[in-house]
């Protein structure tokens, strides 16, 4: 898949969460404390290696790490292909590309609903559904869709309290990340890292109306993030299948309210805490990775060095 990065995916949050010692995956039991920080992680899996995903949660505060928390408090996988958690409201969603989507307890990870999205949205909507967002009691979640056969994605709403589907979006080729801003959902088109036809769409919510955002440096756009009225897109650059497949053009685009879209800052992958956004910059080909930090409000950017960093160029690799 010439344009996934994703090996793993986090969350932070503040509620009343499970944790535990985790040396031994087999050994701890899970306890319910009150925390103010933490941060769950969702490992993606392996389907061709018949490899579970997993979600585990660290809890700051004590320092602890619960490891396979979903198995641990259902007592079954999570699947082969977790690609996106949520938290919203009282539940914790999480996002499986084998057409389902969990819905858990926020505080206890117990499942609630085993959404399938094929039975939701028909075989040709519901499948493959990479990230969601909740808004205004809806989980707004991405298809692939028709985008295999040519056709688009969508993007869909699905209501919290009965799961039952309030609407669909026709979007881009090969959606994936979205963000609300302005009254609207910015979705990210990745187009698979074709480079024919990548986008973001734009969707009001108000009217339902669906626009396209277009530009040249819009090339693979995969997570995507909101600072203030501004959103914030990782785009993946392209691929040099003749040499190796090195990567080029990597990095985080701005988008203003009023569509202007601008490069400002390298990375292959990015995060941020409402201020600014943090990047690490490791594209693949690359001997060296750096890190960076882009000030939102000044537009500045800054090094940084963190320390402890263990990563592998598997995680930056594009997969087949």
């Amino acid at each position: 898949m010439k344009k996934s990065f994703l090996s793993f995916a986090v969350l932070m949050m503040g509620a009343a969460l499970f944790t535990a010692c985790s040396n031994d995956d087999d050994a701890p039991e899970l306890k319910k404390v009150d925390v103010s920080n933490g941060m769950f992680v969702v490992g993606s899996g392996n389907k061709k290696a018949n490899i579970d995903g997993n979600l585990s949660y660290i809890d700051y505060q004590a320092g602890e790490v619960t490891a396979n928390a979903f198995q641990k408090a259902n007592g079954k996988s999570l699947g082969k292909t977790a690609n996106y958690i949520v938290d919203y409201g009282s539940k914790l969603y999480v996002v499986d590309a084998e057409n389902t989507v969990w819905v858990c307890d926020k505080s206890t990870l117990t499942v609630q609903k085993q959404i399938s999205t094929t039975a939701l949205l028909g075989d040709k909507d519901g499948v493959s559904p990479r990230a969601a967002v909740g808004e205004n009691g809806n989980l707004y979640v991405t298809f692939y869709g028709d985008s295999n056969n040519g056709g688009n994605g969508i993007v869909a709403a699905i209501d919290t309290v009965n799961f039952a589907k309030q609407a669909t979006y026709t979007v881009g080729s090969y959606p994936d990340g979205l963000t609300i801003a302005n009254g609207c959902i910015y979705v990210a088109n990745s187009d698979y890292g074709n480079n024919v036809n990548p986008s973001i769409s734009k969707i009001d919510l108000g009217s339902g109306k669906v626009e396209e955002i277009k530009d040249e440096v819009i090339t693979n756009p995969m997570q995507i993030l909101t600072i203030g009225s501004d959103v914030y897109y990782l785009d993946y650059g392209t691929y040099d299948p003749n040499n190796n497949w090195f990567q080029t053009g990597a990095g985080v685009r701005k988008i203003t309210a009023s569509g202007e879209v601008t490069k400002v800052v390298d990375g292959t992958a990015m995060c941020t805490d409402g201020k600014n956004v943090y990047t690490v910059n490791a594209p693949y080909g690359a001997t060296e990775t750096t890190y960076l930090i882009y000030n939102a409000a000044t537009g500045a950017t800054t090094s940084w060095n963190p320390e402890g960093i263990q990563s592998s160029s598997d995680c930056s690799r594009p997969c087949d």
